[in-house]
């Protein structure tokens, strides 16, 4: 693996694991009471974008990966 695809994989792991911390904190929440709740808010939906275009861009890595191997 180059050195992109490295940072691009510790990116996707420590916004998967804000995701799902702060998702599980916000599903037990009922609703914004506190400053804390609406910073939880924030750092859902920060993490979220970054999630979802980092996981795109290694998703069309591993299916162009799958595309350009030879079949022997």
């Amino acid at each position: 693996m180059d050195r992109n695809t490295i940072k691009q994989v510790l990116l996707l792991v420590i916004t998967a694991v804000a995701l799902f911390y702060s998702g599980i904190y916000l599903s037990t929440a009922g609703k914004i009471k506190s400053l804390e709740d609406g910073l939880v808010v924030m750092v859902f939906f920060l993490a979220l974008f970054p999630f979802l275009s980092v996981f795109t861009m290694l998703l069309g890595k591993l299916f162009k990966s799958f595309l350009t191997t030879k079949n022997y």
